[in-house]
């Protein structure tokens, strides 16, 4: 049966909402000849959604900043269907803020799920040193990242058995590395003498990264990374520089993340 041309219309409609909304979440602050770069659309069309969108109260016109619009905290309904630790970035986000305003790097909270790294909070939006546009939800592989490596290092030894396990299954292009035993065993045992995990560029080109354990009741709740340049710092500059700030701000997530979730 012929789609009707009011359904395509409809489509076509819900389509470019979804890439503005999309579009909102990876560039925080954002003009209208932007989006409409981004995602294809009119300016007239981009207008058109923006209005609808600050009608049901997911977007606002940005205060003092001109013809620039922002998501609201509305918008996290939006995901409300799938199920996420929020307390986790209830009790990382003051701390991963202000680690920011001091570092001036972007910093992130991650935690574990499926075999991999998923991005909970990021304060890539409000670096301004970020080049990566990397958004909460991508996934990180765990022997490819900061964040992975330091859940892998600092995690029971039977948990982290069944997650090598599990990629070596899986075999997956991103984790490669998996298979040498050898290699992983060094890279481990490096990360844990440090006290942090280490990615130099690898998966995200021209920047690196270092990442701390955060426990809470003895129990590995997340990793805090740090993002830098990788012309600018080598992880082990960056560690120097930054691991006290990144441990201390682990401790004070652990203390906020008893309170929000007590019996966690």
């Amino acid at each position: 049966m012929p789609r009707d041309s009011s359904d395509s219309s409809a489509m076509r409609g819900a389509e470019r909402t979804l890439k503005l909304l999309l579009a909102l979440n990876e560039t925080p602050v954002a003009t209208v000849s932007g989006l409409a770069a981004t995602t294809g659309a009119s300016r007239p069309a981009v207008y058109r959604i923006l209005d609808v969108l600050i009608q049901q109260g997911y977007v606002r016109r940005r205060p003092g900043n001109g013809d620039r619009y922002e998501l609201t905290m509305l918008v996290r309904r939006l995901s409300a269907g799938y199920r996420d630790e929020d307390w986790i970035r209830e009790a990382a986000l003051p701390s991963i803020e202000a680690l920011q305003k001091e570092v001036v790097w972007p910093t992130d909270i991650a935690t574990f799920q499926d075999n991999a790294m998923f991005l909970r909070e990021t304060t890539r939006g409000r670096s301004p040193l970020t080049i990566d546009r990397i958004s909460v939800g991508v996934r990180l592989p765990m022997l490819r990242s900061a964040t992975g490596r330091a859940h892998l290092a600092f995690c029971p030894e039977s948990e982290r058995k069944s997650i090598l396990d599990n990629l070596r299954a899986a075999g997956r292009p991103e984790d490669g590395p998996v298979n040498d035993s050898r290699l992983i065993g060094a890279i481990l045992a490096t990360t844990r003498k440090r006290g942090y995990g280490e990615r130099k560029e690898d998966m995200f080109e021209k920047t690196s990264a270092i990442a701390v354990p955060v426990f809470l009741q003895g129990r590995l709740l997340a990793c805090l990374n740090v993002t830098f340049i990788a012309s600018v710092l080598t992880p082990e500059e960056a560690a120097r520089r930054y691991l006290g700030l990144l441990q201390t701000a682990a401790r004070e997530i652990e203390v906020r993340a008893g309170a929000v979730n007590p019996t966690a």
